[in-house]
């Protein structure tokens, strides 16, 4: 937790080095996946980008060390495999946006309950089913339109219609603003300006989803 501070609007331009090895650099407004063959790998990002570990991460070329530690979440959010609700009504969760909602698919959880936004989702959301769930926590993270935004697996409790109407909500919502999906989804990672393969806390190959096809570790991690 350090004294800095970052600009009002950060342009989203992101650097990660982590103690393994694994190097990531992202332009400003760039939309890429991270398709990680081991779960360690996965889990050591995620923890270098949500500042749970102290490997350097660099915004805009600002050291998030250097920054408070509540500024650098909101700055770079991270929004885990396993979203935590809320105890309260699906708006105090949400916000009452209607973008973030449909981005995520959400708004039609709120069309099946009784209260529409205004429902109860109980502690940690035990009213709703994992996928409701899902789709909440997601909407939830897209309306806070952080400049860095890092999404964990965010569609694995969805048909694979509403992941595709997801996908295409999260890139259309998130143009122009840094995005990071670390997850195996062809949908998701086909909207992606460029996926890259993780191994052994390097990255062995880069690509469009399209491209990434033809190398069988890819294939074997996202279309087996």
């Amino acid at each position: 937790d350090g004294p800095g501070t970052l600009p009002d609007r950060p342009a989203g331009a992101l650097r990660v080095q982590l103690p393994t090895g694994l190097a990531l650099d992202l332009a400003a407004g760039e939309h890429v996946g991270v398709v990680a063959l081991r779960p360690a790998d996965a889990a050591a990002l995620l923890d270098a980008l949500g500042r749970d570990t102290d490997a350097p991460v660099h915004l805009d070329g600002t050291d998030l060390r250097d920054v408070g530690l509540d500024e650098a979440r909101r700055a770079v959010l991270v929004a885990r495999h396993e979203a935590t609700l809320f105890e309260g009504t699906v708006a105090d969760n949400t916000g009452r946006d209607p973008e973030p909602l449909a981005a995520a698919a959400a708004d039609e959880v709120v069309e099946t309950l009784p209260e529409g936004l205004d429902s109860e989702v109980g502690e940690r959301g035990r009213t709703l089913s994992g996928g409701q769930r899902q789709r909440i926590g997601l909407a939830r993270a897209l309306a806070e339109r952080a400049p860095v935004l890092v999404l964990h697996d965010p569609t694995t409790a969805v048909d694979a219609a509403t992941e595709h109407r997801v996908a295409a909500g999260v890139s259309a919502l998130r143009e122009g603003r840094t995005t990071v999906v670390v997850a195996s989804s062809p949908a998701l990672l086909a909207r992606c300006h460029r996926v890259l393969l993780v191994d052994d806390g390097a990255v062995v190959a880069s690509g469009t989803h399209a491209e990434l096809v033809t190398d069988p570790r890819y294939r074997r991690a996202v279309l087996a």
